[in-house]
């Protein structure tokens, strides 16, 4: 069985299954739609973002309505697409586009897709979604339930709470006061969290307003600021340790004004005098009281030398009162000092920068002078509160007097001079070559230095290349040629005495041991040959062979000649570098021990 429609036949319409899309014969057959579905979105919905939404329906002949509707509400915007409409294509649908710009109410709200024809009733079918929303951090800032903010202290504990509401979730909060960002430190008594702030032991200075922001992928969401308001004692405004001096004539009134900082404003002032006749509370009538500024001035008028003191003021308000009073030493008005230690400052050819140190004011309030003098005539002068000048239009290399002195409502202090000289043009534009010639000397200077420096550095390496290569010799003292053949010929006819003064005689004991070169003279034995490398020496080969074939030989004074001239050969050898450096062997033989020889490495 199939279901069917029923039609008015009166119209041109007959029953026909709802499966079956057709015309026959005229009749024009009329189906419902089948399907309706919202289609999903790649990009969530955000609030205050334009998005497209879009719906399809299947299945309807002719094409179906489609309409939008949110909590009961036709939405306007949309857009139809009607695809594959023809009569012979079963698969014939409609595409609504759903232009809209969510806003923050509609969070949680259900949007509807409907599809329908106008010819027919109860043909509508329709589907639903409930809106998830993305929006930025919604955020509030409240202090503790628990806390009056009428009645925070200082050594209090404080603190906030912070609510976020917000989709998707904040993955940050971070906290604020005055305007600077705080950060968690619980040494400091700051506990900063995701959602509390916490101040233990709050001070005075963590008075003001405090922010929290917080953060998601849709942006920040700050709170609105809530102010702290720390209660605490008065304190003085003028951050000084030593009293304010006040100078005051005899029967002249001086005004001396008291400020002072602390919450809520003070409203009630004390003032006491402290001299040689003890401590006395003021009366009341001698000063007034600012409620709106939290400051008291008084007048005071020193009739005898005895008013002459300390001032003392104390600040009452909510918290207590102060503790530490506002000091004040009430002296006779004086006129002031002249200033002191000046000198002149950035001296050009017309303008100079002076500057001075103060002396005591007197205890008035105090201006300062100076006045350039040239010739006996004024040439500048300035007024200041303080001793610093700045004088113009002095003139080129001009002498000039300056002049300092003090004045205050007693009079004009002593005054004291300073004489400088301006430059002049001239002296300008010499003192600019000048210093440029002396840059050019030095540049110079210094490049000659330095090629001096790298000829010695060449000289030392050549020298001490030439003494690397320079054979070595024998520090032993040599004879020449006449002297060998004078021991020569002294050894024909007596033989060699212990104490010969000949230098190349090393006369040999029983006790001489070869062994210790430290007790070594230094002269070179008497008798011997030098062993060198065969084309250094000829006599080496000779002695080998004398060694050879005759070793018992007694010594004889032709034998002695003959090895003392192969010694003087060989030393003429080693005069003239032929020798190579190489351990030497000294053979010695003697006429006592003739049968003995005694070696030395």
């Amino acid at each position: 069985m199939h279901a069917f429609n029923v039609l008015a036949f009166t119209k041109g319409y007959i029953l026909v299954p709802l499966d079956f899309r057709c015309h026959f014969n005229g009749f024009h057959y009329i189906v419902r739609p089948l399907l309706v579905e919202i289609l999903a979105r790649e990009q969530p919905l955000s609030v205050g973002q334009e998005a497209e939404v879009s719906c399809r329906a299947v299945g309807a002949r002719p094409p179906a309505l489609v309409t939008w509707w949110l909590d009961g509400k036709q939405l306007t915007g949309a857009e139809t697409q009607t695809q594959n409409s023809d009569a012979a294509d079963p698969a014939n649908e409609t595409i609504s586009v759903l232009r809209w710009t969510p806003r923050m109410e509609h969070d949680r709200r259900a949007l509807t897709c409907r599809a329908a024809h106008a010819s027919l009733e109860h043909s509508a079918i329709e589907t639903t979604m409930s809106l998830n929303l993305h929006y930025m951090p919604i955020v509030s800032l409240e202090l503790g339930s628990k806390l009056n903010p009428n009645d925070i202290e200082e050594g209090d504990d404080v603190y906030f709470d912070c609510v976020v509401k917000a989709n998707p979730p904040a993955y940050k909060v971070v906290w604020e006061h005055n305007g600077q960002l705080m950060t968690h430190n619980q040494r400091a008594g700051v506990i900063a969290g995701s959602a509390h702030l916490a101040l233990q032991g709050v001070s005075r200075e963590q008075a003001g307003k405090y922010v929290c922001t917080a953060s998601n992928v849709e942006g920040d969401g700050k709170s609105s600021p809530v102010s702290l308001q720390v209660i605490y004692k008065p304190i003085c405004a003028t951050k000084t340790h030593s009293p304010l001096i006040v100078g005051a004539a005899l029967n002249e009134a001086v005004r001396v004004t008291c400020e002072v900082d602390g919450f809520p404003i003070p409203k009630n002032f004390q003032w006491t005098l402290n001299n040689s006749m003890g401590t006395q509370e003021l009366d009341a009538a001698k000063f007034t009281i600012e409620t709106h500024s939290g400051r008291s001035i008084l007048n005071f008028t020193p009739s005898t030398e005895a008013d002459y003191g300390s001032l003392a003021c104390r600040a009452t308000n909510l918290a207590g009162q102060q503790i530490e009073p506002c000091r004040y030493t009430v002296l006779p008005a004086v006129k002031p000092d002249p200033p002191l230690n000046c000198t002149a400052l950035n001296l050009t050819d017309d303008a100079v920068e002076l500057r001075c140190s103060a002396g005591y004011d007197g205890g008035l309030r105090t201006t300062y002078y100076v006045e350039a003098w040239a010739a006996g005539s004024l040439v500048a002068n300035s007024t200041a509160a303080s001793p610093l000048w700045r004088l113009r239009a002095l003139g080129a290399g001009r002498a000039l007097k300056m002049v300092f002195y003090a004045h205050n409502a007693r009079g004009r202090s002593e005054a004291v001079t300073l004489r400088i000289h301006t430059l002049s043009r001239l002296a300008l534009h010499t003192e600019a070559k000048s210093s440029s010639g002396w840059d050019m000397s030095w540049a110079l200077g210094s490049a000659a230095g330095l090629a001096g420096a790298l000829v010695l550095v060449l000289c030392l390496a050549l020298l001490l290349k030439k003494r690397t290569h320079r054979p070595m010799q024998y520090e032993a003292p040599l004879q020449n040629s006449k002297g060998y053949k004078g021991t020569i010929q002294s050894n024909n006819h007596s033989p060699i005495q212990p104490d010969d003064k000949n230098p190349d005689v090393v006369p040999l004991g029983k006790d001489f041991n070869c062994a210790r070169e430290a007790d070594r003279p230094p002269e070179p034995p008497p008798y011997g040959a030098v062993v060198s490398p065969p084309a250094a020496s000829r006599s080496s080969g000779s002695l080998h062979d004398a060694r050879a074939h005759t070793p018992h030989t007694p010594n004889t004074p032709a034998s002695d000649a003959q090895s003392i001239g192969t010694l003087a050969e060989d030393r003429r050898s080693v005069t003239s570098g032929t020798l190579s450096r190489r351990r030497e062997v000294v053979t010695t033989r003697t006429p006592l021990l003739a049968n003995a020889r005694e070696s030395c490495v």
